[in-house]
């Protein structure tokens, strides 16, 4: 064998090689970022549920002491006079049911454990339930608050029971029952997942067990779709558990996630299978792979021809295989930059695209560093320039296990990303590869209400809890404003839901205008908002609120001809947790109303 023909064969090889290194370290970054999307996906359907499973705790807990505080229903239970609690339920009752249609279940208990009315049939009372409910018979022995799945006449429900309690004494309880469906249908509109009910086969009546006879183990499926069917197949072929899985089926990839439903002992009695298709990052590798080989062969028939007319032609090909590396870094979605001494030396194609800047002198003309752009986090929880005394590069590789997030601000548009960073030496230089993965979108879903953009309850909880530290350990004032739209449910009557969605959208864009950068404002439920105002004592606190309200009124909010609020304004007492300090203000909201509206009482 000539030496031109082993040079050509050795230089074929490297190619081969070297192309082979980049393509499959690429899909292995791909599987990993796979993985960790699946991860992600796993933990926000969870943490979705979780946030709807609490939002609807705290705004049945919520509407039961609101009910309770209602003229003659504490003398009503007193005296189980069921009509009467019967006739002054009702409007609030309907309302309830107009909120939310998926409420099948409003009853008062006697202390004794029989039921006083069911709202939802009010010719059967009477009837001694807590010998047949668990968790009613838990709150007439504890007379605390609980809550969970449970089967019941109306089939299974997630209840909420709320003692009632007079001056020291225990008259009974009230229970609101949400349909299941409502879960199913709200897991499935925040993360856009098919999902499929289950239930425990202890859940079962003789009838039901000889009806569903097909399921997962102890589980039996209500209803499942021919299009569900195989692919719960394929979920259960080669592991009958249910566990979080990736399956591939038709072609496709699959992410399943079960979120099991638990009853007020913890017990799981149902399932919810929550199914995404996540077949992109699969095409995406499959792609690139085919690229990749078709690209491969391209460039050892390019060097082999090159070689044929000139060995100083390979000079040229090895800049033909650095823009090779080059086109695989700017074709990342994610923003790769490499970072020497907190200076970027390299940056791809989504790095200048995201900033709008042609080049990095460019960049470095009007910034010092990529963390010019870092934007405070109402929770403490973004990374900021300088933390706990070091930069923001050194404390990513020193706590390099912790997953990091950041906001960048740019044009007005803020983004969230995740951000992981490598350290990279070599002959005693140290570099770190940065990456930025836009999250924008999932945090979002996470943490902001979905028809008014502010914080959801979730979010607010969050934040409230992180304010109260931070209040305790320097020593600082925080203030906090409950708002109530006055006579919404006239608003939603008159004109409808679809009307009453935009006030509630226009005013949320109100609220936050007239507010500092530090505050915060959050949708409470239904049509309340609150307000959270780090650093600021009760008399400011006070004459912004009152400020709000008079814009409210002055403000135009057509087809409506006028719309007020009620405001309630408590200071952060030093000990106080954030239960207590909402219960404060909502006596202060409460008081509002009582007044006459459209006042604010601190």
């Amino acid at each position: 064998m000539n030496y031109k023909l082993r040079v050509q064969l050795i230089i074929a090889l490297i190619v081969i090689a070297v192309s082979s290194v980049f393509t499959f370290f690429y899909i292995a970054n791909e599987e990993r970022f796979s993985s960790e999307r699946s991860e992600r996906a796993s933990e926000n359907v969870k943490m979705a549920f979780d946030t709807i499973v609490k939002d609807v705790e705290h705004f049945y807990v919520f509407r039961a002491y609101a009910n309770m505080r209602s003229n003659g229903i504490i003398d009503a239970m007193k005296e189980k006079d069921s009509q009467a609690l019967y006739r002054l339920t009702l409007p609030r009752y309907k309302t309830l049911r107009e909120e939310n249609p998926y409420l099948i279940i409003m009853q008062f208990h006697a202390a004794d454990g029989h039921s006083l009315i069911r709202m939802h049939r009010k010719e059967e009372y009477g009837d001694n339930i807590a010998l047949k409910r668990p968790m009613l018979r838990s709150v007439h022995r504890t007379h605390r608050m609980i809550s969970g799945f449970e089967w019941g006449v109306q089939g299974l429900a997630f209840r909420v029971i709320v003692p009632v309690i007079d001056r020291g004494v225990y008259l009974g309880a009230v229970e609101f029952g949400i349909d299941t469906k409502y879960f199913v249908d709200k897991i499935k509109k925040v993360t856009g997942s098919d999902n499929l009910l289950l239930l425990h086969e202890n859940m079962l009546a003789a009838a039901d067990k000889s009806r569903y006879k097909a399921g997962i183990g102890a589980y039996r499926f209500t209803s499942i779709s021919e299009e569900q069917w195989p692919i719960i197949y394929a979920y259960i072929a080669h592991d009958p558990s249910l566990a979080p899985k990736n399956i591939r089926y038709s072609r496709k990839n699959y992410e399943i996630n079960p979120i099991f439903l638990k009853n007020g002992e913890n017990q799981n009695i149902g399932v919810i299978l929550c199914i995404e298709d996540v077949t992109g990052g699969y095409q995406n590798t499959i792609e690139t792979l085919t690229g990749a080989i078709v690209l491969t062969l391209a460039l050892v028939g390019l060097f082999w021809g090159l070689f044929e007319y000139a060995f100083g032609m390979l000079i040229g090909k090895v800049n033909l295989q650095e823009r090779y590396i080059k086109t695989i870094l700017d074709s990342q979605k994610n923003i790769v930059v490499v970072i020497e001494k907190n200076k970027i030396i390299y940056a791809n194609q989504s790095f200048f695209d995201y900033f709008n800047y042609s080049n990095l002198k460019s960049f470095y003309a009007e910034h010092e560093s990529v963390s010019d752009y870092f934007e405070k986090g109402n929770s403490g929880e973004y990374l900021q320039p300088l933390n706990e005394g070091l930069t923001w590069i050194e404390y990513l590789t020193y706590y390099h296990i912790k997953e990091h997030k950041v906001k960048m601000a740019v044009n007005g548009e803020i983004s969230t990303f995740t951000v992981h960073a490598q350290t990279m030496i070599y002959k005693k230089q140290t570099r770190y590869v940065v990456v930025f993965t836009d999250i924008t979108m999932l945090n979002e879903l996470a943490t902001n209400d979905i028809l008014t953009h502010v914080a959801n309850r979730f979010q607010f909880d969050k934040v409230l809890e992180h304010s109260i530290s931070l209040s305790e350990r320097y020593k600082r004032s925080m203030s906090i404003i409950l708002i109530d739209i006055d006579h919404f449910k006239e608003v939603n009557d008159s004109y409808g839901h679809l009307v009453g969605d935009e006030i509630l959208k226009k005013l949320a864009l109100l609220l936050k205008g007239g507010i500092r950068k530090s505050d915060s404002v959050a949708r409470w439920g239904g049509e309340e908002f609150t307000i959270l105002l780090p650093d600021n004592e009760l008399s400011s606190a006070s004459n912004l609120a009152e400020t709000l309200r008079k814009k409210i009124e002055e403000s135009d909010f057509s087809p409506v001809e006028r719309l007020t609020c009620s405001f309630g304004v408590v200071q952060w007492r030093k000990g106080e947790d954030g239960d207590s300090l909402m219960r404060r203000v909502d006596e202060k909201l409460y008081e509002a109303k009582e007044a006459g509206r459209n006042r604010v009482v601190s």
